[in-house]
């Protein structure tokens, strides 16, 4: 068991980025400032040729189902952009760390479900913020990485008992002392990603108590989380019959109609999720 003091400082060290490659944080680092050129940022990402293919095998990729396939690393930044350039940075070179661990492909897989469910809803809803929709999505369980790699003895067993009553922040609450969400949130903050990204993050499992900015975004994620749970591209968290769905569905002004239309695109593209998620991994 951690305290909350204890699992905090383990986070802490973790936001200085220390287990990605000095090129990388470089990178990040280069990214962060407003004023960079595209091409100086490709020039970075082409130093390191496994960070080169992956962004260009995402870029090609059926979650970005736009025609013809690039064929640069530039060309690739222009696609995903910037923020979804520097997102999946991060997300890999955690996952990365703990790549071995059992569940972790289901939650690198779930972790693009809801990213790609993510830009459908926003699509749908005409949300002007398509791009930093499908971010939140695939930050949202950010926070559980942590656990593989500081107390993987601790999340395996909550992996293999879940708990239909409890849901898994409040168990990780209990056990590590910071949630999944709580964790999550830390990371995004220290890593300076916009409030619009932090909140969905922070209150994704609770909507109903998210504090007025971003609540769209909110709502949103949280809406995605609970479509791809519910078509079997979960991790292991069991969802609750508690009414949060249809909720969360009608604040976001979703008619029946538009949601069985995404429910079935997002079922349609459950196995391309599965197959793909492994070769950008």
């Amino acid at each position: 068991m951690f305290s909350p003091d204890e699992f905090s400082l383990l986070i802490e060290d973790l936001s200085l980025l220390p287990s990605i490659s000095p090129s990388s944080r470089r990178l990040i680092n280069r990214m962060d400032d407003p004023d960079v050129a595209l091409s100086e940022i490709a020039s970075l990402i082409e130093e390191d040729p496994g960070l080169a293919s992956r962004l260009l095998k995402v870029a090609n990729s059926p979650f970005y189902p736009y025609s013809g396939k690039v064929g640069s690393v530039r060309e690739a930044l222009i696609r995903l952009g910037l923020s979804s350039a520097r997102a999946i940075i991060l997300a890999t070179s955690l996952f990365d760390q703990v790549r071995k661990e059992p569940k972790v492909f289901d939650l690198w897989a779930h972790s693009l479900a809801v990213s790609v469910t993510c830009r459908r809803v926003a699509a749908q809803l005409r949300f002007p913020l398509v791009d930093e929709a499908g971010v939140a999505g695939l930050l949202h369980d950010i926070g559980k990485i942590p656990y593989y790699m500081y107390a993987p003895e601790l999340i395996h067993r909550m992996d293999r008992d879940p708990s239909p009553d409890l849901p898994d922040y409040v168990r990780e609450k209990d056990v590590f002392g910071l949630s999944h969400v709580e964790v999550g949130a830390r990371l995004v903050t220290a890593w300076r990603f916009p409030l619009i990204i932090r909140q969905p993050i922070r209150w994704h499992h609770d909507p109903r108590s998210a504090p007025g900015e971003e609540r769209q975004m909110v709502l949103l994620v949280s809406l995605s989380d609970q479509i791809a749970q519910g078509f079997g591209l979960g991790h292991s968290e069991v969802l609750t019959d508690d009414g949060t769905f249809l909720k969360v569905a009608a604040e976001l002004d979703l008619s029946e109609s538009s949601l069985l239309y995404l429910m079935k695109e997002i079922l349609r593209d459950r196995d391309m999720i599965r197959e793909r998620s492994g070769v950008i991994l």
